[in-house]
């Protein structure tokens, strides 16, 4: 046996492990961050570390993905390095860019004798915290942090997957997730006296992050019809955040609604008043898994889909997460990318937004076709263009150090295609034309950072008019917040209980109208 030592910010872990072990494994052993969005398949090249002793030789997957440069300074991929003797490897601290967009306010730190709530949105890629006055249940503070079950992978199939391969990796997701949500707390930087005010803690997530944190059979979630072993709620899952918050704090796990439409979905219907609305209208949460909720003023329907990494940035040959120096929108300007990015730092790669609107652009000059495909000739950026790589690259940068790829174009052009699928079935279920509704909502940290036009020009949703579409970034969270309040969770827990979840995978029509969807033009 070797001794392994992991480096992570202050802090030190050290373990022993056996020659040949790999490193990652050792790593998601301690409960530490890492990133491994392809589960370790060794395909992204994310999950990088410093080595600065031991480990093994890098292989060629490690010579692919690595430059010169960082295999000169130790870099290996933790997917790939594997034990060889005494070993030291260092992880970055992960930052994670929070765009919690709300009126905040110093009423906790006034009103002294207000009690406090915590309301959480459990993502697949992001876990926020927002702290409530549990008189009113105005929201006063939000932060985020990653959710570190990202070591199984950017995905939660890839997650179920390892769960249900072992016990021992279901019980280290969970321990993940409970981590997540304590950096999420962290990131609001309470005083003990404002951690003391918390009298309740309100949990919302997908179906497969309820389970995992709840320790919930998952063996459903992963065969056809893909449902929830259980939609109950629990209103005080006494112990499930013991030594984050007080053993008294009320916690509280409002229900789900089936298939893969979690709590989290449910938040956003009620914070958009869907059980309210005398008039139709729709809401899209997107993320990874992306939840299209609609109304026709009686009925409420819902479902999920599989949009796939890409609106995370992950899989897109420079893309990332929302950090500084991430490009979040830009537009084309005699032929050149005027970028903006997150703390105005320098480009250094694309989030979704900056994505989907590099695409747009792309569409609307003649360098991408309406096929998805890179244009032969093009009348601007042709000498932006290296048709010598494989795949052919659009280079976004006159340094030619960030770019998208055919298979980048692909890999959006199979989101927007599997969220506009989806639309169309809500509409059909419940006889809706795109002309009848008055309200839409785009929602999620990213969806609620889109360019709406770029969003409608591409197909991904109807062409709706312009002045009925809404970006809304915290739904799930805010939604979360209602549920504080005896009167809110028991809302919560009718509209769970009237809400129709319609399974996509067993509908005719889907594949279909996810072909047509793969074009890159408005419907």
């Amino acid at each position: 046996m070797s001794k392994v030592s992991i480096i992570y910010g202050e802090e030190k872990r050290t373990v022993e492990a056996a020659d040949g072990e790999i490193l990652g494994d050792v790593i998601a052993s301690l409960d530490l961050p890492i990133e491994q969005p392809c589960a370790g398949l060794g395909t992204c090249g994310r999950c990088k570390v410093l080595v600065e002793e031991g480990g093994n030789k890098p292989d060629e997957i490690e010579e692919k993905h690595l430059t010169a440069g960082e295999l000169a300074v130790g870099t290996r991929l933790a997917c790939r390095a594997e034990i060889d003797g005494d070993t030291q490897a260092v992880l970055s601290p992960i930052v994670v860019y929070s765009n919690k967009v709300f009126k905040a306010s110093n009423r906790h730190k006034r009103d002294r004798n207000v009690p406090l709530g915590l309301a959480v949105d459990l993502g697949s890629t992001t876990v926020a915290g927002y702290l409530t006055m549990l008189d009113n249940g105005e929201v006063v503070a939000g932060g985020a942090s990653l959710n570190q079950q990202r070591v199984y992978g950017a995905d939660v199939i890839s997650r179920l997957s390892a769960a249900m391969q072992e016990q021992a990796q279901g019980q280290r997701l969970r321990r993940l997730a409970l981590s997540s949500i304590n950096q999420a707390i962290n990131s609001l930087k309470l005083s003990e006296k404002l951690l003391d005010r918390i009298e309740r803690v309100s949990i919302v997530g997908n179906v497969a992050m309820h389970h995992l944190l709840a320790d919930l059979p998952i063996d459903t979630l992963g065969m056809m019809p893909f449902q929830p072993s259980s939609r109950e709620s629990n209103i005080d899952a006494k112990g499930l955040l013991k030594g984050i918050v007080s053993d008294d704090v009320q916690i509280m796990l409002p229900p789900v609604i089936g298939g893969f439409v979690g709590s989290d979905a449910l938040a956003c219907l009620a914070y958009f008043d869907f059980d309210r609305s005398d008039v139709p209208m729709l809401a899209v949460d997107l993320g990874t898994n992306g939840e299209v909720l609609a109304t026709d003023g009686k009925e409420i329907v819902v479902a999920s889909t599989a949009a796939g990494p890409a609106f995370e940035g992950v899989n897109i040959s420079c893309g990332m997460r929302a950090v500084d120096g991430a490009i979040v929108d830009a537009h084309l300007e005699d032929g050149k990318f005027i970028f903006e990015t997150i703390g105005d730092e320098m480009p250094l790669g694309l989030t979704g937004s900056g994505l989907i609107k590099i695409v747009n652009e792309l569409v609307l000059v003649g360098v991408i076709e309406e096929s998805g495909r890179i244009a032969q000739d093009p009348k601007v950026m042709a000498d932006m263009i290296g048709r010598d790589f494989s795949p052919t690259r659009i280079f976004l940068t006159p340094e030619k150090d960030i770019w998208l790829n055919q298979k980048d174009i692909r890999e959006l052009q199979k989101a927007k295609g599997a969220i506009s699928a989806a639309i169309g079935i809500l509409l059909e279920s419940l006889n809706l034309k795109k002309e009848d509704f008055q309200k839409v909502i785009l929602t999620g940290s990213f969806g609620g950072q889109l360019d709406i036009e770029s969003v409608i020009q591409l197909g991904m949703i109807p062409n709706f008019s312009s002045d009925i579409v809404a970006t809304i970034p915290n739904g799930a969270g805010m939604g979360a917040a209602l549920f504080l309040s005896d009167e809110g969770f028991a809302r919560g827990e009718k509209i769970a209980a009237s809400t129709r979840q319609i399974d996509l995978d067993l509908d005719a029509n889907f594949h279909s109208l996810f072909i047509d969807a793969l074009k890159l033009t408005t419907n």
